[in-house]
């Protein structure tokens, strides 16, 4: 039996336990309705505590080994992670994807091994150089965990990416002094000081290993260790540090590598892109791709132009999208976000 039929098998035997009616669909093709009833598994089926037995650990390895697979069975890894969200298993126990029930009391502990409220980001690439794909949930409606826009009405008035020769690597937000900012996800916060450059700023670590930033704050009304749900205010906008005029400054990160904003949520919208994203290791970054959209792989001879009018945008549509210039070097067997 190889892999991918074993995890059928398992999304059977979780479904089973919710009495759920259960219909897959591989390569377009409709199983066959006995095959189903033959693989569902049951309390006295010898396989059933093979599949009981699993750790919360060992279910977002799964997630992680499909997130592999040419083709994403996108359903799948949601139906697979919304029962592991909200199934209460041995020893009241809830298994977790986002690190919310972290038997630490600092969020994602065991993810990062470290917490440090004195450098921003100080990682290394040691806490990386083995990942692959990890899937991370950005909202938990069990738990009243959601997202918030860091400011009322968010106008981006600069992108990330590269800007006047150096990488710009968050986006910044338009507000006045004294505007509330608000934080975007429930987390603790690690870092609250002056930085020379960020000037007054906040450092929120997520419940599932995101971290985000708040640069330029005039007022500082959170401490280090407060532990802050989304929306609560954690200062007030300003122009402090290396900054031309009252601005938020804010990243979004994954084990110390900044992420586009814009790939995560959608600013026009003020909402997320997604309730879900894939974070793929790339040599030196990661990539974050919200399970659900569109996407292009770049294949060799592909350019901008030919990219952009395959699926009717524009090239400025397609660069905004990604964080990109038009004159950005096209990676092969990279995506970029086309809707």
């Amino acid at each position: 039996m190889n892999f991918y039929s074993k995890i059928i098998i398992l999304f059977l035997f979780l479904t089973s336990w919710s009495n759920a009616a259960f219909c897959f669909e591989e390569d377009d093709k409709k199983t066959n309705k006995d095959t189903i009833s033959a693989l569902v598994i049951t309390q006295s089926n010898p396989m059933f505590q093979q599949f009981y037995d699993l750790t919360g650990n060992q279910i977002i390895d799964v997630i992680d080994s499909l997130l592999d697979l040419d083709k994403v069975p996108v359903g799948l890894i949601k139906a697979i992670a919304g029962y592991a969200e909200n199934k209460l298993i041995e020893k009241d126990f809830f298994i977790s994807l986002t690190n919310y029930y972290d038997d630490s009391e600092i969020p994602s502990n065991s993810m990062y091994q470290k917490w440090d409220n004195k450098a921003m980001f100080s990682y290394g690439e040691a806490i990386c150089k083995d990942d692959t794909s990890t899937l991370l949930t950005l909202t938990d409606e069990k738990h009243f965990c959601d997202y918030v826009a860091p400011i009322n009405n968010p106008v981006v008035t600069s992108n990330f990416g590269w800007r006047k020769g150096r990488s710009h690597t968050g986006i910044d937000l338009d507000l006045q002094v004294w505007d509330p900012v608000a934080a975007a996800f429930d987390g603790m916060v690690r870092v609250a000081y002056y930085h020379p450059a960020y000037g007054r700023v906040v450092v929120i670590r997520h419940y599932n290993g995101l971290e985000t930033l708040y640069a330029h704050l005039h007022r500082f009304k959170v401490k280090v260790g407060d532990i802050v749900n989304a929306g609560q205010i954690i200062g007030l906008g300003g122009s402090s540090g290396h900054s031309t005029g009252s601005h938020l400054h804010f990243e979004v990160r994954f084990k110390g590598k900044p992420l586009n904003p814009k790939h995560l949520i959608s600013f026009k919208e003020n909402k997320l892109v997604s309730d879900s994203v894939m974070m793929v290791k790339q040599k030196w970054d990661y990539a974050a791709l919200p399970l659900g959209i569109e996407y292009h792989t770049i294949k060799r001879g592909d350019f901008m132009y030919r990219i952009a009018n395959r699926y009717g945008i524009s090239v400025n549509q397609l660069c905004d999208l990604n964080g990109m210039r038009r004159n950005s070097v096209l990676l092969v067997g990279r995506k970029l976000r086309i809707k």
